[in-house]
């Protein structure tokens, strides 16, 4: 969220000098200086949009690797015996329920807002980092 804030404070310092007239012996108004806020705010909303979409593109995909990991690890599980089976059916039973668990959040995090996303995304970072936790 900081960083969506400092984006946006960025660009609005950034696009007022560049709708001010440049060398010009004219006065800037007031209405100028709105109109160069309002560009800036609507570029970095389109810039903040652009980067959720990739950021969800990202996701998905570390929740598609996450499940082919798993898939392994129970082929795997398939191979042994024993305790070593009973290890490993146990660790692939709990990397299921993490996986279960994390899916909702990636919804979520595919339906947030621009405000909620950070929020979101964080959610579902920390899901990730618990999932990976039980494959090691």
């Amino acid at each position: 969220m900081k960083k969506l804030q400092t984006v946006i404070a960025t660009s609005l310092l950034a696009a007022v000098p560049l709708a001010l007239p440049a060398q010009s012996t004219n006065q800037t108004t007031i209405q100028d200086v709105k109109q160069a806020g309002k560009n800036a705010v609507t570029t970095a909303g389109n810039y903040t949009e652009q980067q959720i979409k990739q950021l969800d593109k990202a996701a998905d995909k570390q929740f598609r690797e996450l499940g082919r990991k798993l898939d392994d690890l129970k082929a795997k599980a398939k191979t042994q015996t024993g305790q070593a089976r009973a290890d490993m059916d146990r660790k692939t039973a709990e990397a299921q329920k993490k996986l279960d668990d994390l899916k909702p959040k990636l919804k979520e995090l595919k339906k947030a807002t621009t405000n909620a996303w950070a929020q979101a995304k964080s959610a579902f970072d920390s899901g990730i980092k618990d999932i990976e936790q039980a494959f090691q």
